[in-house]
């Protein structure tokens, strides 16, 4: 292999890993144990991600971002609740929902935010997205008509996460040009604004009395090691999505970015029917790959928008990621 060409794909392959493991990962964690620790998960994330890009800084491994200021960090505190509430509601869906359930609901947020982008930034929506709204509402029908474990509270909070996913994308778009972030800016400022809240709320509505009391009996002493395990490889997760997102669209370009996210969206869901004992249907594989298909032709359609608008004009976001949204805000950047 070329120097150029293992340039472009080990970034590439690196993303991609990074957002299956940190997708199976969550979902092995929220729905494999005794406890659903959603918030505690969620500060793990957050700790990890802030320690491992301090620790990449001081390496030179050109993980450079602003420094937390009392000005930026009131500005972009909002932003970094509602990414709480995005991701909060996205866990909670996990927990109820399959893995490939969960990707084929995802793309309804695409949707949303949409039309909330045309309602607050009069952005147009071509009849190629049209199209592949079409594909994304079909899919989900499929979907649900086929949910052999049905789970009411899987809907709900994939109903609340759709919505949360898609008032966080709209309102970070309108704060984010008045801070001015770049590439790791908006990792740092919303994981290091969030760890405290999400340890507050984790002490206080998390069972860990019960959770003490469970894992303090030896004869669970295996379940707590898998446990810590799940936890720290999801904070090293979190931490190398944020890292291989500007890396892979700095040697590749935002076209092949957005494609490979639409792309990836069919091995996370066929590593978790082999991962987890979750029935498999014919319908569900059918939703699935129609998911997939308007992935592609949303991403393909925005390509085109893209093309043919004019610069700095107002276009339709790329498809949203499964896992932490961290790097929605990289892309936007190098727009």
């Amino acid at each position: 292999m070329s120097s150029s060409l293992a340039q472009t794909v080990v970034p590439i392959v690196a993303y991609c890993a990074s957002s299956i493991t940190m997708t199976l990962v969550n979902k092995l964690v929220l729905s494999s144990f005794q406890f659903h620790m959603v918030f505690f998960m969620l500060a793990v994330q957050a700790f990890g991600s802030v320690a491992l890009m301090v620790l990449a800084n001081r390496l030179g491994l050109n993980v450079k971002y602003r420094p937390m200021n009392m000005p930026d960090a009131k500005t972009w505190f909002p932003v970094a609740c509602s990414q709480a509430f995005m991701l909060y509601t996205g866990g909670k869906a996990l927990e109820y929902l399959n893995v490939p359930l969960f990707t084929v609901f995802k793309n309804l947020t695409i949707i949303a935010v949409a039309y909330g982008e045309k309602w607050v930034f009069d952005a147009a929506v071509t009849s190629l997205m049209l199209a592949s709204f079409g594909l994304m509402v079909l899919s989900s029908i499929v979907g649900a008509w086929n949910d052999i474990t049905f789970n009411g509270w899987g809907y709900f909070w994939m109903s609340f996460n759709c919505f949360a996913s898609a008032i966080f994308v709209i309102h970070m778009r309108k704060v984010i040009k008045q801070v001015n972030f770049k590439d790791f800016d908006t990792v740092y400022f919303n994981n290091l604004l969030t760890l405290p809240l999400y340890v507050v709320l984790s002490a206080v509505q998390e069972n860990w009395s019960g959770f003490f009391a469970y894992y303090s009996d030896n004869t669970h002493s295996a379940e707590l090691h898998s446990f810590i395990r799940g936890m720290l490889i999801s904070g090293v997760a979190a931490f190398a999505i944020s890292y291989c997102s500007p890396w892979c669209l700095r040697t590749t370009s935002s076209t092949t970015y957005s494609m490979i996210g639409a792309l990836n969206k069919l091995p996370i869901a066929i590593f978790a029917m082999m991962w987890f004992p979750d029935p498999v249907s014919a319908g569900g594989v059918l939703a699935v790959l129609l998911g997939f298909g308007a992935g592609l032709v949303y991403t393909h359609a925005k390509n085109v928008q893209k093309r043919d608008v004019p610069q700095g004009a107002q276009v339709l976001p790329p498809p949203i990621a499964m896992d932490r949204l961290d790097q929605r805000s990289q892309s936007d950047n190098s727009k």
